[in-house]
Parts: structure tokens; sequence; C-alpha cells
């Protein structure tokens, strides 16, 4: 490769790096997490039969919003993408029990949160989860990693691939 063109990849990998924004990714990734997971409990309480299309969603929703906002094309992002989903589908079993117990005993799901420790609550979310549910949290986990970070072409990856082996 001549020197003009490793010059010019160096622009464009410079380019790609610094347009990322992490912060952001971290940020709505975060609020993603939550509004993903009450959707994923809510969802799953109501209708019993869509448990893997909800943890296959909150994956979806953190990678996308990830990735639309981070930009990013480090690895961190998906490593904090795969921690945010993990966190998500807990947190979605955790409202899951949480609405199941306060439609059976007819109260607010306040009144569940008051009359219960979150221990309480944590381990009976903890008791729902199965093999075949891990199996759907592993599908988020893979949606979220490979949505969070941006797409690039192939002469992107190349540029960046590039860049890094020049230190």
């Amino acid at each position: 490769m001549k020197d003009e063109e490793k010059q010019k990849s160096y622009r464009l990998a410079e380019k790609l790096i610094s347009e990322q924004n992490f912060t952001a990714a971290l940020i709505a990734g975060a609020v993603a997490t939550f509004l993903a997971a009450a959707a994923y409990g809510i969802t799953v309480a109501v209708w019993d039969f869509s448990y893997g299309f909800t943890a296959a969603g909150v994956g979806i929703v953190i990678g996308l919003t990830m990735g639309f906002l981070g930009r990013g094309v480090s690895t961190k992002f998906a490593v904090v993408a795969a921690v945010y989903t993990i966190t998500g589908c807990a947190l979605g079993n955790l409202f899951m029990v949480i609405v199941t117990l306060a439609q059976a005993n007819a109260i607010s799901s306040i009144e569940v949160l008051r009359n219960n420790s979150l221990s309480v609550l944590a381990e009976r979310s903890v008791s729902h989860v199965s093999l075949i549910d891990l199996v759907f949290w592993f599908v988020a986990v893979v949606a979220a990693v490979f949505l969070a970070k941006r797409p690039l072409s192939r002469s992107d990856r190349l540029a960046i691939g590039l860049f890094e082996l020049r230190d």
C-alpha cells in the first residue's frame, strides 16, 4: 500500500473514531434498558407466550439505541450493550413478578413493592428463569452486540484495522 493511500486510510479511521460518543451511548443505553425491561415485564405478565420475543426485543432496543446515538466502532460499545441486555432481561423478570403479583392480588404495583422486600421479589424472579429463558437471553445479547456498533463498510473496517496496527 502506498504512503498516500495509508494517510487517506488513517484520516478516514480518525474521522470514524472521532465521531464516537460513548457518553451518549451509556446514558441512552441505560434509559433504553429500563424502558425495555418495563415493557418486557408487562408484556410477559400479560401475555405469557411471548417470552422469547420480548427478551430479543430488549437486546434489539438497547443495541439500536446505543448504535444510533453512540455511533461506536470500538468493542466497548458491544460490551456495554451486552451488560445492559443481561441487566434488562433480569429487570424484566423482576417487573414481571411485580405485575403478576399485583394482578393476582388486585392491588397496584406500588403496593406489591411496599408489601414485599426486594430480596423476596428478586428470589421469585430468579426462580422463574429456565434454560430456554437463558437461550432467549443469549439471542438478546447477540442482537444487542451486533446492533450496538455502527455498520461499517469494508473500506471503513480496513481503515480502522490499519490505523490500529500503526501504533
